[in-house]
């Protein structure tokens, strides 16, 4: 499954990155993502087929960068 965001996303919204952040980060985003996904479907929520909106997809984003 795609990763809501990616380390460029974070670099460009929050900041750059030293060489130990962007090794974190790349382990964390996929972690964010699917942490999101479980909650959406605590709620009967379909994150993937929503986050085919541009609007939402932009929220997934901001909230993984977060």
């Amino acid at each position: 499954m795609k990763d809501f965001a990616t380390t460029q996303d974070v670099i460009e919204i929050w900041r750059s990155l030293t060489a130990d952040e962007l090794a974190r980060t790349k382990k964390l985003l996929p972690i964010v993502s699917d942490s999101l996904r479980i909650e959406a479907r605590k709620v009967g929520k379909d994150i993937d087929e929503l986050s085919k909106n541009e609007e939402y997809a932009n929220v997934l984003k901001s909230v993984v960068v977060d």
